[in-house]
């Protein structure tokens, strides 16, 4: 009985979608966070330097402050 040994091809229905497409809206779930958190990161960056540029220019006005002060003894 040769014709029962041959395998039964399965169609299309039923298969499970390929691992490219399960992964694609994973993959794309993840950019979004990682912009969201790079954003995230960037604004805490602009701030930290605002803040940095602050205190630079308080440490100048407190250097000119103290040199006069020392110039007038």
């Amino acid at each position: 009985m040769p014709g029962t040994t041959n395998p039964i091809k399965k169609s299309g229905f039923g298969k499970a979608p390929p691992q490219a497409n399960a992964n694609s809206n994973v993959y794309d779930l993840a950019l979004k966070q990682d912009e969201s958190s790079r954003r995230r990161r960037i604004t805490d960056l602009e701030h930290e330097n605002a803040l940095l540029m602050r205190v630079i220019l308080e440490t100048r006005i407190e250097v000119a402050r103290l040199r006069k002060l020392l110039s007038s003894n």
